[in-house]
């Protein structure tokens, strides 16, 4: 008998990612689509069906062998509706029911969760914090989210929302924030905060690194850039760099002396700056949160990259599978 097949599609700001897995999790295939924020609502949902379409067509396997499709989404999904309130990275995409609207173009059962729930999941059951039961995941890229994995099960609140790090307000009176309110941890500590801070500094006329590394990348800077200019010792750099781990630290601190988790594991693009953020964030948690948190918790950087939300997808629906059949 055939082995089930499984898509599992993580829908970003940036990007849409989907593969294919047989049962027991091995990934057959994958594609990667910049996500066409310009197309809305409709044009996406036709772009994440396409992609599950192009995985099963570089199988080599039928429409008919495919079980059941998970979606990762970035944004408020209501766990007891079915419906993703807002994304607030992704313009548009507002009061939709997912899962029934993907159903319909695939004609499988599409089960949907939070993308830092799902990585959470993937980084748990089979990454940086395997075998562990109490997991805090954070996720710093475009923009942050977090995932709790509390006595092996994802934690959602009462209606999915727990876990809403990134809009944590740690500066009352900072930027406006894609959710709507002033101040989130992510206008002041994701990678898009710290390549516009970056930018700031650039039209400002400043004496910095980050204009000569701007012209060798073509007139642009990101977060690898200003770690990079950091390091080298460039002032300005370094001042946007401790701002953002400033807050982040703060975050951390008190995530970790609510929880009490075993691990915090750290993913998303700024985590690939290493020790420039985890040595600095290890001496926030050890000199603010409550020794006893601190001397129980232990910081890890993800190892699952891109695939971390996609292998938390595959395990909710072979978890859920299994669950059906008794």
């Amino acid at each position: 008998m055939q082995e089930k097949l499984y898509a599992a599609v993580d829908l970003g700001g940036t990007k849409i990612y989907a593969v294919l897995a047989e049962n027991c999790g091995r990934i057959l295939s994958s594609v990667r689509y910049d996500t066409q924020l310009d197309q809305g609502p409709e044009g996406i949902l036709e772009q994440m069906a396409i992609s599950v379409r192009e995985v099963l067509a570089q199988a080599g396997a039928g429409s008919d062998r495919l079980s059941a499709v998970g979606v990762c989404l970035a944004g408020f999904f209501d766990w007891q509706r079915r419906v993703l309130i807002h994304s607030p990275n992704i313009p548009g995409l507002d009061q939709i029911r997912m899962e029934e609207r993907l159903s319909e173009k695939l004609r499988v059962p599409v089960l949907a969760e939070n993308d830092a729930n799902a990585a959470a999941i993937g980084e748990a059951r089979c990454g940086a914090a395997a075998g562990s039961q109490d997991v805090l995941y954070i996720t710093v890229s475009t923009g942050i989210g977090a995932g709790l994995v509390l006595g092996g099960q994802i934690y959602r609140g009462t209606r999915g929302f727990a876990g809403e790090a990134g809009h944590m307000v740690v500066k009352p009176d900072g930027f406006l924030c894609g959710c709507g309110r002033r101040g989130c941890l992510e206008t002041v500590a994701s990678g898009t905060a710290i390549a516009r801070a970056a930018n700031e500094v650039l039209q400002s006329g400043k004496a910095t690194l980050l204009r000569e590394l701007s012209r060798q990348q073509g007139g642009t800077v990101n977060t690898a850039t200003v770690f990079r200019a950091a390091r080298d010792g460039d002032k300005p750099a370094q001042e946007i760099i401790s701002a953002a781990i400033y807050y982040l630290g703060i975050a951390l601190v008190n995530l970790v002396n609510m929880l009490n988790p075993e691990i915090v594991v750290i993913g998303g693009g700024v985590s690939a700056a290493g020790e420039d953020l985890f040595v600095p964030l290890e001496k926030a948690i050890q000199n603010f949160a409550i020794p006893p948190a601190a001397a129980s918790v232990t910081l890890k950087q993800a190892i699952l990259g891109v695939e971390a939300g996609v292998t938390g997808m595959l395990c909710l629906l072979t978890e859920a599978e299994r669950i059906r059949e008794g």
